[in-house]
């Protein structure tokens, strides 16, 4: 007795599960910018699977679709395979719209009301991305940057950011700079404009356009952006001689006696690197001499000649924070 009374308690949950059908569920995709009447590719509805015969006996079976962005598509039957196949009606943008998740409805006769409807499968459309975005940049077109020259090689001058609307490879980007220089080098995966080399006593500005390229296909150009780098001297003219005629400003090595300069230096700056150069010094013909620290124990080292100071060594931030040192420099005339 009390089995029979278990088993009508579960057969009824049983029965009511089954007059609740899932609907079948098909995925198709389609590319953006496709001419309108495009098929949507990978998506074919059998019609057995919908059994639509069981909703309209007789002959007059429409197929329609509802749902949000239904509009943009049209189903349609193909009578040969027995499919139901759908087609863009406009040309679609996947930025706008990037996926549509439909309904189809069978009627019988004629779709003229919602109510006649009768849901039969469910559809999702995704819109593939094509290339059809260029990269642009967030900055300005021009930027403008003042350097102290004596700034450490390797040093980040600023970072140039572009974006993509488009999506996966097509929103990939690589930087470039152009034209080429030897000073500046621009990392092309992230933007960032690095200075590699030396810009001492750089008599003008540096000048060069900066552009994104995606990887797309075919790939996409940004518009460039101007930069422009002005190397900005450390060394200034003693007040006393200041309208002597001669300019408010010294070139970069003149130095008084007792300067103290202080530079920045990138511990990863690689021995025979150029840090600076005291040349020309206020002399003629002047000749450069390390007095502090000496030089067996100093990992920089003095051109007797040229005045550059020049790596000899390894450089080591944690055990060597700061590094000081005293140049004498004399005049060869013995003037």
């Amino acid at each position: 007795m009390i089995w029979g009374i278990l088993l009508c308690c579960l057969l009824k949950p049983a029965a009511g599960f089954q007059t609740q059908e899932r609907l079948p569920f098909f995925h198709g995709h389609v590319f953006e910018n496709s001419p309108t009447a495009s098929k949507v590719n990978g998506l074919s509805i059998p019609v057995r699977r919908i059994n639509a015969q069981k909703w309209c006996p007789v002959s007059g079976m429409h197929f329609k679709l509802y749902g949000n962005g239904s509009e943009d598509f049209r189903a349609f039957a193909h009578h040969k395979r027995g499919n139901i196949l759908l087609k863009t009606s406009r040309v679609l943008d996947r930025e706008a719209h990037s996926e549509y998740l439909l309904s189809v409805g069978v009627c019988c006769q004629t779709c003229v009301s919602e109510s006649v409807v009768s849901p039969v499968a469910t559809v999702k459309v995704d819109v593939l991305d094509t290339n059809d975005h260029e990269p642009t940049f967030r900055s300005a077109d021009t930027v403008h940057i003042t350097l102290d020259d004596t700034t450490a090689l390797r040093s980040v001058v600023c970072r140039l950011q572009a974006v993509d609307a488009d999506s996966g490879n097509n929103a990939e980007l690589t930087y470039m700079s152009v034209p080429n220089n030897g000073s500046f080098y621009v990392v092309p995966k992230t933007g960032e404009v690095l200075l590699v080399d030396s810009i001492l006593g750089l008599p003008s500005k540096v000048k060069f356009y900066v552009f994104a390229r995606d990887h797309g296909w075919p790939p996409l150009t940004s518009k460039g952006v101007l930069v422009t780098i002005s190397p900005q001297r450390w060394a200034t003219r003693p007040a006393e001689l200041t309208g002597s005629g001669r300019g408010a400003r010294w070139p970069r090595a003149l130095l008084d006696p007792g300067t103290v300069v202080f530079l920045n230096v990138s511990e990863d700056a690689s021995v025979g690197s150029v840090i600076t150069s005291l040349s020309p010094s206020r002399f003629p013909s002047a000749a450069y001499e390390l007095v502090f620290p000496e030089s067996e124990s100093s990992p920089v080292a003095v051109g007797r000649d040229s005045g550059d100071i020049t790596i000899s060594s390894t450089l080591d931030r944690e055990t060597e924070p700061v590094l000081e040192l005293t140049v004498k420099i004399q005049d060869k005339r013995g003037v």
